[in-house]
Order: structure tokens, then C-alpha cells, then sequence
């Protein structure tokens, strides 16, 4: 109960409009620099696309252009379903509990819901089975993958929802903007810095040598390919597949290996294997200098699906 004479603190009405477009500026800014995040981490990783060229350059823009459009829907909708309502609750809060419409409380608001959403998303995903301990971790890094993802937006549209001058709403949205196209340019930097200074590696294939190709590589379940030095290769177990990505049979043959070097630079060399039943389409060479594989696509083409051997020594 209140004391007598105390007059509660009422959150400011309205600014609606001005909440959700400046939360839907900050959504799509984070998917953004989410997705650059993603892009120079991906740079490491093991990958076997195409390269240069018109097709390329396509390729690129789409993606540009998807990102765009992407980001803007992502913001919006976020923007309407998550950061608005945030917000909203906030001032109700405030209000209930006779309280000052702090930032403070506004966190705290994400916080609470982000982890009542981690707790019904992740026991909904237990009802599917539990695999075990590890499986908890779904909770916390949900519940953190939230309040980082929703507290920014809310925290920067409830500052535009609460003006304190006239013209501050407009001023918060381009500060927002702004912010945003800082934290890209930043984080860009810091990864050309990064790739430039050779702290992280664009991935390369291995570039082995016929000596290097020679010895025993398995699949980890059975199946092997042995190179020998005088050019031939012995399959025992390795498995086939059909167009569906479907194991249909196995192979056990004896025939011919050559290692050819390629112009390209995503397939410095190219491996061939003649003589030995369907063995001889679709071979190359994958991981890095120091623990190569050689592998085939498996199933449709854009699958990504790969059927993989390690060289065991």
C-alpha cells in the first residue's frame, strides 16, 4: 500500500509509432552484423564452392540484396512481436508497482521474459527425447541468446518512446542508425584486420603430393581406400549411394589412382581413380595440410552432403 500524499511516477503514454520504428532499426542492424559476424567466421571453414567469374559476382549481389531484404523484414516483425511489447510491459509494470520507467526495469523485463521463453522452448524440446546433461545447455544459451539479441532494441526504443526534448525521438532513431552503421564498419575492420594480419585463415584445400596420397584412408566405419606408390588403389567396403543420399551398396574393387594438378584455386588438385566401378566420378580433396580427407558428394547437388575418408598413418 502507498504512503499517504505519495503520488506514483507514470510512465509517459504514447510514442508508440517512434518505439517500434526505432526498434525495428535496431533488429535489423544486429541481423546485419549478425550476418557479417557469420560470414567472416565461415571464411575458416572448410568449403568446396565455386570461384570468380559472372556467376560469382550474381552470387554476391543476391546475397547483398537478400540481407537487405531480410533485415528489414526481421526488424519489422521482431520489432512488432517482441521489442513494442517489451516495451509495453515495461510501462505496465512501472505503473502497477508505482515505480520509475527506468532502463533499468526495462532490462529486467527482457531479462524475465527471455528466460520464461528459454524454459517453454527448451522442455518443448525435450518432449522429442534426452539425450543427456548436455542437453540442459539449451536453457542458458537460449535465455542469453535473447537478452543479447532483444535488450539493445528495447533498451534504445523505450529511450525513444521517453523523449525528454522535443525532436529526442528523432534523434534517438538516428543515433540508433548511426550506432549501427559504426558497429558494421567496426566489425568489419576488425575482421579484414584479423584475415590481413593472418590471425585467422581463409580456408585453403590441402595441396598434397602424389607421396602424400599414398597409405590407407577410412571412413571411420569399415570402409577403406589404399593408394600405393606404383598407382594403384584398392576399395574395400567403400559405400555407395544413391541420388536420394541413400546407401544402396558397397564397393570392393582394385584399380588406378592419379593425382592431377588444376588451375583452379578451390580445387588445386584434382584426384582420379579409373578401373575400379563407379569409383572413378566426382573425387577430391578436402580438409587442411595436416589432416586431409578425400570425399565425394553424396545425394542432390546442393545437398551439401559428403561422404568423407580420412588418411590414417
Amino acid at each position: 500500500m502507498l504512503p499517504q500524499g505519495f503520488m506514483p511516477v507514470r510512465p509517459p503514454d504514447g510514442g508508440n509509432g517512434a518505439v517500434f520504428t526505432v526498434g525495428a532499426v535496431a533488429i535489423g542492424a544486429e541481423t546485419v552484423i549478425a550476418a557479417l559476424v557469420g560470414v567472416l567466421y565461415a571464411l575458416q571453414l572448410e568449403s568446396h564452392g565455386g570461384e570468380g567469374g559472372i556467376g560469382w559476382l550474381f552470387g554476391t549481389v543476391f546475397a547483398l540484396v537478400l540481407l537487405a531484404v531480410v533485415s528489414v523484414i526481421a526488424g519489422l516483425a521482431v520489432s512488432a512481436m517482441a521489442v513494442l511489447p517489451l516495451v509495453l510491459l515495461g510501462r505496465a509494470v512501472a505503473r502497477r508497482t508505482g515505480r520509475r520507467d527506468s532502463w533499468q526495469l526495462t532490462l529486467a523485463t527482457v531479462a524475465v521474459v527471455a528466460v520464461t521463453l528459454a524454459l517453454l522452448i527448451g522442455s518443448c524440446t525435450f518432449l522429442t527425447g534426452f539425450d543427456g546433461p548436455g542437453d540442459l545447455l539449451v536453457y542458458p544459451v537460449l535465455a542469453l541468446g535473447l537478452i543479447v539479441g532483444l535488450a539493445p532494441a528495447a533498451l534504445c526504443a523505450r529511450a525513444a518512446g521517453n523523449p525528454g526534448k522535443p525532436g529526442a525521438r528523432w534523434r534517438v532513431l538516428g543515433g540508433v542508425a548511426l550506432g549501427g552503421l559504426g558497429l558494421f564498419a567496426a566489425t568489419l575492420a576488425v575482421g579484414v584486420g584479423a584475415y590481413s594480419s593472418r590471425i585467422l585463415k581463409i580456408y585453403e584445400p590441402p595441396r598434397l603430393t602424389e607421396a602424400d596420397m599414398v597409405g590407407t584412408w577410412t571412413d571411420g566405419d569399415g570402409a577403406s581406400l589404399r593408394f600405393a606408390a606404383d598407382g594403384t588403389v584398392t576399395a574395400k567396403g567403400v559405400k555407395e549411394y544413391d541420388a536420394t543420399g541413400e546407401q544402396s551398396g558397397a564397393y570392393n574393387c582394385t584399380g588406378k589412382w592419379q593425382l592431377t594438378e588444376s588451375e583452379g584455386a578451390v580445387r588445386p588438385y584434382e584426384l582420379g581413380i579409373a578401373d575400379c566401378a563407379s569409383l572413378r566420378f566426382g573425387w577430391d580433396l578436402g580438409g587442411t595440410e595436416e589432416h586431409p580427407t578425400v570425399f565425394t558428394w553424396i545425394g542432390k547437388p546442393d545437398s551439401g552432403e559428403r561422404y568423407i575418408l580420412t588418411r590414417q598413418r
